[in-house]
This record gives structure tokens, sequence and C-alpha cells, in this order.
């Protein structure tokens, strides 16, 4: 830039547009995400592909390139936080070993009919990851949870009243009589001198 002005300098009669200046970068953020959506993708179809035909892993290594030819603005630290970001907000487990490994994992994941079964038999509601979230009254649960979906007609409900602990009184009738006692403690006999 010089300190001389020359003749066939303009005058600034209008402003510039700010945006402009950053449309150039908004499109190569564009293009980045593109590009970590198509490895994401990858990523998934790895999953599905296990999940299919190796039934008893329920985990992938995956590893993350370096570069890609013919794309200058990929970069792969970026790539790494946004993949992680995505399966993590998906409900698998991510582990990163450096420089470019990725463990993603779906062990810890409760399919939704198992918690539906839970929910049925024992009155718990879990979330995908096995916490509970809350504790169903036999009220909540209906009566087909309670009988196992059979439906149960003409059939009332038990209505004793229970005493707690603490209000027992024993009435003394036990189950075997005294005198049984007393013959046990006739036949065995610990004096010393027998």
């Amino acid at each position: 830039m010089s300190c001389l002005l020359y003749v066939n300098d303009e005058e600034a009669k209008h402003k510039i547009d700010i945006d402009q200046l950053y449309e150039k970068k908004h499109q190569q953020d564009l293009k980045q995400v593109s590009i970590f959506n198509k490895i994401l993708n990858r990523i998934h179809n790895r999953i599905k592909l296990t999940s299919r035909n190796k039934r008893s892993e329920r985990y992938i290594w995956f590893t993350v390139p370096d570069f890609i030819f013919g794309e200058p603005n990929y970069d792969q630290g970026e790539c790494l936080g946004f993949i992680i970001t995505k399966l993590e907000e998906n409900g698998f487990f991510t582990n990163y070993m450096h420089p470019n490994t990725l463990f993603v994992s779906w062990e810890n994941w409760i399919p939704s009919y198992t918690r539906n079964e839970i929910k049925k038999k024992m009155g718990v509601v879990l979330d995908e990851k096995g916490n509970i979230i809350e504790r169903l009254d036999e009220n909540q649960m209906g009566d087909e949870s309670v009988t196992g979906g059979i439906k149960v007609t003409g059939q009332k409900k038990d209505s004793r009243q229970f005493t707690p602990i603490e209000k027992y009184k024993p009435t003394g009738n036990l189950v075997y009589h005294p005198e049984m006692f007393e013959k046990l403690e006739k036949k065995v006999s610990f004096s010393p001198g027998v």
C-alpha cells in the first residue's frame, strides 16, 4: 500500500457488505461439515454391517483418515470432535485412541422391547442406558402387567389388611405344642453324669 494518491483512484461512495467477507468462510465450513458427515456415514454403515454379521460383537474400531485426496479443507482434529459428538448424541459409547482410532460400542444400550418388558413386569421405567427414571406403583402398572397380559375376569383382589411389625403382639399359639417340647427335653438330656 502506498502513501500516494493516484489520479485514477475512485472515491468511496457506498458501504462494504461485511457478510460478503464471510461468504467464502461459510462455503468452506459447509464443505468441511459435508466431508465430516460422509465419514460419519461410513461409521454408521460399518456399525450396521457389524450388527448384522457379527451378532455377538457390539463394538467397532474405526480409523479416521489423516487426509483425504482432493480435499484441502479437511482437518482431522475437527473431524474427530464432530464424529465423537454425533455418536455420543446418538447413544454410542466412544473412546479415542491416539493418533486417529475410534472405539465405538453400543453394548451399554438397552433396547426398547427389553425396557417395555421390564416396565410391565417390574414396574420400573428405564432409559436407554439402564438408569431408573421412575418407579410405577401397582395402580399405574395396570392389571395386565400384574397378570402377565392375561385378562382375568370375575376375580376380586385380596383385601386383607396387614399389620406392621411394630404393632404385632404374639398370641402364644405356636406351631408345636408345649408337650412336644417337654418330650424332646426328656429325650435329650444334658446332664454330665449319664
